[in-house]
């Protein structure tokens, strides 16, 4: 790997990790407003030298795909397992990594919070060339089974590209058979998502997160300017309370409706466990090395 490309991997990975961690300290305070903490991290992505990824949480049932509209007054509540995934990138190099916290005293959720700890640890030791996909889901697999707990079949870790979040190849966390082996020097996400519940998820809600999938034209002045805006993304996710700030709700709305139609973007609703089953997420990003290098670790974290 070229040295210049690893060096913004690891900046982007260092910053990444700070975000996560302060978004998680305020998050796990009872009656913090999400829309507040999403705004904080994103401001705090720029202030530290990175370009916002994207900044996205998740609660309880849901695995993935969260993120505050501006007029969302959701807050923390006792008992709440959230989920924190930031993502930032230099030069389009990409840092992806999550953590679960509990707002509670109780710990009610410690172990299936453990269990995905433990399931990255297991697959981040054996990210090296060679190693299969399937031996990453085992190894995934086996450390939630291990403290009573599944991992989800149908969101998976991912190879990540130059502005690209999934690059192509998926990493699983359970054992699907698939024989195709990490190359050294490919920069992936591992990210066991771990349930109590059935061990799939679904679609279910407002998407308020979306991809640009095809440059194209658009038809109204409406959806015209909000390509304008998100065109500089090159790809990368963009929400929408970035765009009802600047143009309002209503113009957003019918943009983002003609975009969707012509299938110039792509939405992202929530994904909610099937059974209504409790997920607790953990993930890094990793070069693939004989040695891997774990580029989103925090000097607090213990996975």
């Amino acid at each position: 790997m070229d040295s210049d490309i690893q060096d913004k991997l690891i900046k982007a990975g260092k910053i990444a990790a700070q975000i996560r961690r302060e978004g998680a300290v305020k998050l796990s305070k009872p009656d913090t407003s999400f829309l507040e903490v999403m705004d904080y991290c994103e401001r705090k992505i720029i202030k530290l030298g990175g370009n916002i990824a994207w900044a996205q949480m998740a609660v309880n049932e849901i695995a993935a795909h969260y993120c505050p509209a501006e007029e969302d007054k959701s807050f923390s509540k006792e008992g709440d397992v959230i989920k924190i995934d930031i993502g930032v990138h230099i030069d389009g190099y990409i840092a992806d990594n999550a953590m679960t916290i509990e707002v509670s005293s109780s710990d009610k959720h410690k172990d299936m919070i453990k269990a995905a700890q433990n399931a990255l640890k297991a697959a981040l030791k054996i990210a090296k060339p060679g190693t299969k996909l399937w031996e990453l889901g085992e190894a995934q697999y086996s450390e939630a089974e291990a403290l009573g707990f599944t991992t989800i079949k149908n969101l998976s870790g991912h190879t990540l590209g130059r502005y690209k979040i999934h690059s192509g190849i998926s990493i699983p966390s359970f054992n699907n058979k698939d024989r195709t082996e990490l190359k050294e020097d490919w920069h992936i996400a591992i990210e066991p998502f771990v349930t109590d519940g059935q061990g799939l998820i679904k679609e279910k809600g407002i998407a308020t997160i979306f991809m640009m999938e095809n440059e194209k034209g658009a038809r109204s002045p409406y959806a015209r300017k909000i390509l304008d805006e998100i065109k500089p993304l090159n790809s990368m996710p963009f929400t929408t309370r970035w765009l009802t700030r600047k143009f309002g709700k209503g113009p957003t709305a019918l943009g983002l409706r003609e975009l969707q139609q012509s299938r110039i973007i792509k939405a992202y609703p929530p994904l909610v466990e099937v059974a209504g089953g409790i997920v607790t997420q953990c993930e890094h990003s990793v070069i693939v090395k004989d040695k891997p290098i774990v580029y989103t670790r925090h000097e607090n974290d213990e996975w």
